[in-house]
């Protein structure tokens, strides 16, 4: 007589396996995955990783602490050689707007975090560095017009220099407050692989890709900052 509780070592087997269809569909989906992925994954080198994942999240830090505190929140961009004006952009901090001494003096900044550098060779791109659609507007750091007085390191480590500095603004709201652009809805924020050259004053990129149309770029990524929503998000190619 066979024991109720007794199962047939088929049904057994069964229980614990999975059918080739069923292998075949998560493998589907996560070689569609892979690929959806891929572009994130091979296009940035270590160096290049580290610097915009940092940046985004400073960036979003930023934007959180205007909310929480309902005041608006500064992040400055300046040249690694403070108050140097080499065109090669590499720090970032955070600042507060102080009350002005008088009515119509110029905004006063208070500094709320340290000096932060992008990885060694690695720069702030300018427009030119990345390919766009025609008539797309795209404004990168290098394109703010709009500069204001920043305290920065001076000789000796001590912070009493002012440099004049692009910067933009998050709103309470969580918005960028400034700067704004005709016809542009969003500011770039683009790291390419170069360094500063002392001995011709310009940048050199280090590591360079051939584009879909067939130009010639600097490697690196960009990070998209929304003026309505200040959210940030990476674009690849």
């Amino acid at each position: 007589m066979r024991h109720p509780d007794h199962h047939p070592p088929t049904t057994i087997a069964r229980g614990r396996g999975f059918s080739l269809i069923e292998l075949l569909a998560v493998a589907s989906i996560v070689s569609l995955l892979l690929v959806i992925a891929a572009p994130s994954f091979v296009s940035l080198n270590p160096s290049r990783k580290t610097g915009i994942h940092e940046l985004a999240g400073f960036l979003e830090n930023a934007r959180a602490e205007a909310i929480a505190r309902r005041a608006p929140r500064v992040v400055a961009f300046a040249d690694e050689t403070f108050p140097g004006d080499t065109g090669a952009l590499r720090a970032y901090a955070l600042f507060e707007i102080e009350e002005p001494e008088s009515d119509g003096a110029p905004p006063r900044f208070r500094r709320l975090s340290p000096w932060r550098q992008l990885p060694e060779g690695i720069v702030f791109a300018r427009s030119g560095s990345f390919e766009v659609a025609e008539g797309e507007a795209f404004r990168t750091l290098h394109d703010l017009a709009e500069k204001a007085s920043f305290p920065v390191p001076g000789p000796g480590g001590a912070e009493n220099a002012i440099a004049a500095l692009p910067h933009l603004v998050f709103g309470p709201d969580g918005g960028v407050r400034s700067p704004r652009f005709h016809q542009a809805d969003a500011l770039h924020l683009g790291l390419v692989e170069g360094f500063f050259d002392p001995s011709t004053t310009r940048v050199v990129y280090t590591a360079k890709r051939t584009s879909r149309s067939g130009r010639v770029l600097p490697n690196g990524e960009c990070l998209e900052i929304g003026f309505y929503t200040g959210r940030t998000r990476l674009l690849t190619d």
